[in-house]
């Protein structure tokens, strides 16, 4: 569990410097670009990250998940995720007018034949990323996330300022996986020879099929509703909508994606202690709604300050759909890691099934939502996950043994205490209206946290001891006397 910690807090730095760069770079960006920069490159990302899950074959999982594996498999992974990539990138390339046509956006043509590469270079470090992983490499992974960073956002703030457009948001993706790629590279100092065995990468694309496709139907599930989004409400439109999930991305980059990278990795040590596995879970989720719920929902309330300071007035567009989204927060924690567990305990299948339930639920919610503007296609989010949340708890307390009652308490506390915090922001809000934005900011952030962290602490007596456990004992008051 020590190196679990450690790996926690290497990628909670890599993803805190990363986002913190991020932050100030899309300020920039929005400031010099419009919507409809964005959604022209959200449609196409979209199809280049549905690609990106397709090209990775599930292998890094599968691999991570091997308590030990041969140079031999090393190379036939990687030689299996290049083929992929290397045709990816093709089909990407030579499809580009069809999909143009498709959404009426003729720009998006010579936007997807400039990324395509990146379906390529994310396949070739699949087993890189493996290798760090395997070693518990993150603090290598957090220094090349921050560098591929800051790298490819000063090169696209070069491009925006001298009137590039688009092509600015373009070059940062493509810079950012050539950079980060090659550093895995150099981290590893590990090479492939020309070795490829048949045998070995059908056995391994028979566990890492479901992965993969679990990956698409999962992760790519907000690329589907990207593309759905696009289609029906345009470019312009999913501009917006980007802009307000960018809000929600920033809160989750800063809370728990960090922690999902290092799970996987530490519960798939617990699969032959279910008992063990079981509380590491529960406790993930305690953590999770502990932070979370609080700050999603003063991002709620803050949320016309917050989104004009970062993108300026152009965006107000953008406001009501972030507000909105941060619903999602009430179902994140119940059901974030379901895909971990799951995999810790090679339930590859299960993975899939489930996922291809959210899939399914996604696409028929998003053709409906979208029919209702950009407000209509935020709040379709927060209706798949309500529907989708209750299915997925039983599936884990079948598959996996987490008892349903235990998963709701675990959020419990934290629920009771953000309304409490909620209800006092309420009241004050009004009276903040004539401050300056960044003044509301901080009134609301110092209040919230004044009224959340003593509400949390005297309600929730397993966090209050989580705590007081990481106090220095000099520090400690002590108890008293019995």
């Amino acid at each position: 569990m020590k190196r679990t910690g450690i790996g926690v807090l290497w990628m909670v730095i890599g993803s805190g410097g990363q986002t913190l760069f991020q932050f100030v770079l899309f300020m920039i960006l929005a400031r010099l670009l419009g919507p409809t920069a964005f959604g022209v490159v959200g449609i196409a990302t979209a199809f280049i990250d549905i690609s990106n899950l397709i090209g990775r074959a599930g292998l890094t999982e599968v691999l991570v998940q091997r308590e030990d594996i041969s140079d031999e498999e090393l190379e036939t992974a990687f030689w299996s995720s290049f083929g992929f990539g290397l045709l990816l990138t093709a089909i990407m390339f030579l499809t580009a007018q069809n999909l143009a046509d498709l959404f009426g956006v003729a720009e998006l043509k010579s936007v997807m034949q400039w990324l395509a590469p990146m379906s390529l270079l994310f396949a070739a470090g699949t087993v890189y990323e493996a290798k760090l992983r395997r070693s518990f490499g993150f603090r290598a992974l957090a220094a090349r996330n921050v560098s591929a960073t800051i790298v490819s956002g000063v090169v696209a703030m070069a491009m925006a300022f001298t009137g590039f457009g688009v092509f600015s948001l373009v070059a940062q993706r493509l810079i950012y996986y050539v950079w980060f790629t090659a550093a895995m590279i150099v981290a590893t100092r590990w090479l492939p020879s020309l070795r490829f065995r048949p045998r070995i990468a059908i056995a391994q694309l028979k566990g890492g099929i479901a992965v993969a496709l679990s990956s698409l139907l999962g992760s790519g599930n907000q690329r589907i509703l990207d593309l759905i989004v696009g289609y029906f409400v345009g470019a312009e439109g999913l501009g917006y909508l980007r802009i307000a999930w960018r809000g929600i991305d920033l809160l989750l980059e800063l809370s728990i994606r960090p922690v999902t990278t290092v799970t996987l990795t530490s519960l798939a040590r617990l699969q032959n202690d279910r008992p063990a596995l079981i509380d590491a879970y529960l406790q993930l989720v305690h953590m999770t709604a502990a932070f979370l719920y609080p700050l999603f929902v003063g991002a709620a309330l803050v949320a016309p300050e917050l989104l004009t300071l970062m993108f300026g007035a152009k965006w107000q567009a953008s406001i009501p759909p972030m507000q909105i989204l941060t619903q999602i927060a009430l179902f994140v924690p119940l059901i974030w890691y379901k895909t971990n567990i799951l995999m810790a305990i090679g339930r590859m299948w299960e993975v899939l099934l489930v996922n291809l339930f959210e899939f399914v639920l996604s696409v028929a919610v998003g053709v409906v939502a979208a029919q209702y503007g950009v407000e209509g296609a935020a709040f379709g989010n927060v209706i798949r996950m309500l529907l989708a949340a209750p299915v997925i708890l039983y599936a884990v307390k079948v598959w996996v043994g987490v008892p349903f009652g235990r998963t709701l308490t675990a959020v419990m506390y934290p629920v009771v205490a953000t309304v409490i915090m909620a209800a006092v922001l309420a009241l004050l809000r009004p009276y903040l209206t004539p401050l300056h934005p960044i003044a509301i900011l901080a009134i609301m952030s110092m209040v919230g946290l004044a009224v959340y962290a003593p509400a949390i602490l005297a309600l929730d007596q397993a966090l209050w001891r989580t705590v007081r456990a990481a106090i220095p004992t000099r520090l400690r008051r002590p108890e008293p006397a019995a």
